[in-house]
């Protein structure tokens, strides 16, 4: 597996990518390790969560290309163009300087697409533990998973079609990473799967989403989980 570790706002990528072996076929395997710092502007945009990274591997093990395809989320409401920008930027670079055992076609070396997935913590979304439970003495939960949510929307508005995915003949399921605050509103969103033609307009839909209050035992909590839209041409 893949193993990723953040010391102080740094993320560090480890371990190897599980291969699979058909009819001599396998992929590349991680052999190096790289640092990640998240850019200050990102950091500022509070931007974080779960990105998808492709990398085409060449047959010397060697990354030919990167992209950032999926994620991360950032605030409802908010265009942190040149922050996102800049963490495509530097993750590509991070991610260009992984080294690999080439990847095989009929058993000789070969060029590969793999996807890494990459948890980006930003320091400046750490959880503030909430007040203690007398009855317990421990902090009472600020945030609970709700799983995929959409059947749990108050509303649920319908994304736009973008014309350059109707063009494509892009289509299928999108799912969008939320946060939703004390009072039913969604708060933050990222793309974690789905086309990249179809993510912003399955963003900002989910954005658009509003939803009942969530209580824990008497008590207002936020509620992270997922949403899914469906594009049909």
């Amino acid at each position: 597996m893949f193993k990723i570790t953040l010391i102080t706002g740094i993320l560090v990528l480890t371990g190897i990518l599980d291969a699979a072996v058909y009819a001599q076929e396998t992929d590349p395997v991680l052999t190096s390790s790289a640092k990640y710092s998240m850019p200050e502007s990102a950091l500022n945009a509070e931007i974080g969560g779960t990105v998808v990274m492709g990398i085409s591997v060449d047959a010397t093990g060697k990354p030919a290309r990167a992209v950032l395809i999926s994620g991360p989320m950032w605030p409802c409401g908010a265009d942190p163009a040149k922050a996102l920008e800049e963490l495509s930027a530097t993750l590509t670079e991070t991610m260009m300087s992984l080294r690999f055992t080439p990847g095989t076609t009929d058993g000789k070396p070969d060029e590969k697409a793999i996807a890494l997935t990459l948890q980006l913590k930003n320091p400046k979304l750490a959880l503030v533990p909430g007040p203690v439970d007398p009855a317990t003495g421990k902090p009472r939960p600020t945030r609970i998973s709700g799983g995929v949510l959409n059947g749990k929307a108050t509303e649920l508005p319908k994304p736009a079609y973008p014309a350059e995915a109707r063009t494509n003949r892009d289509s299928g399921a999108v799912s969008i990473e939320v946060l939703i605050d004390e009072d039913g509103k969604v708060v933050r969103a990222g793309a974690v799967s789905g086309a990249p033609t179809l993510q912003y307009a399955a963003r900002d839909a989910a954005c658009r989403a509003k939803f009942s209050a969530t209580t824990l035992s008497g008590n207002p909590v936020k509620v992270s989980g997922v949403m899914t839209y469906n594009f049909v041409p």
